[in-house]
């Protein structure tokens, strides 16, 4: 299912999609959009882009939070079809580059490998139309994770869930590094909304107050 919100002049609709249950996201403002996470069968997100685009909005950019298969499964699909460039971490290059052994570890069917065209870095500001969209470095969960600022949301990728935050048994992954990643994340503005790689919508307010598991990361790695 779709689900679409509109805040201000910015619109994002959201699929949850793929065995792992992935959140994709479409964010499109004034004649433009970027699909965000490109997970596996997206396919009611890649039909939405195909309706903006009849109705003269067009995609410009694909964004990778980071470089786990089941965020970029789709990369090529969505390049192939609207001819748009691919940003990821240069740090999670390496996954994009090995999407076969993915696929293997996962077993899923192999998809095409496409190399990222633009890398990401703290500090960058990227627009979508009229909107401008920070990116943060938060490694941990991979070496190169980052989330997208704007308007109030952070688009997090698996760095924080709802009470949880995200796996450090992966290749690459780091608790240390999580650890002061889920620190910058929890100093947000208690309004922040987060939009997560999976499972529901939550909040910095919400994850201050009631993620424990995280709480209890950040304690263990301070003793």
């Amino acid at each position: 299912m779709v689900n679409s919100d509109s805040l201000s002049s910015w619109h994002l609709a959201t699929q949850n999609c793929g065995p792992m249950e992935t959140n994709s996201f479409l964010l499109w403002q004034n004649r433009e959009a970027v699909i965000i996470d490109p997970s596996i069968g997206a396919d009611e997100l890649l039909q939405k882009m195909r309706d903006l685009h009849s109705d003269g909005i067009r995609l410009i950019a694909i964004w990778n939070t980071h470089g786990h298969i089941d965020h970029v499964y789709d990369n090529a699909r969505w390049k192939a079809e609207f001819d748009v460039p691919i940003f990821c971490h240069s740090a999670d290059h390496f996954f994009l580059e090995h999407l076969r052994e993915q696929s293997l570890w996962f077993g899923l069917a192999e998809p095409e490998v496409v190399p990222p065209d633009e890398l990401l870095h703290e500090g960058q500001t990227l627009k979508v139309g009229d909107l401008e969209v920070q990116v943060l470095e938060l490694p941990g969960h991979s070496p190169g994770s980052v989330a997208f600022y704007f308007d109030d949301h952070l688009v997090s990728g698996d760095v924080i869930f709802h009470h949880s935050y995200g796996r450090v048994d992966l290749p690459g992954a780091d608790a240390k590094q999580l650890g002061r990643s889920l620190e910058r994340v929890l100093q947000m503005p208690a309004q922040t909304q987060i939009l997560c790689g999976h499972g529901a919508l939550t909040s910095v307010g919400a994850e201050a107050q009631g993620n424990t598991a995280a709480r209890d990361l950040m304690a263990k790695l301070a003793a």
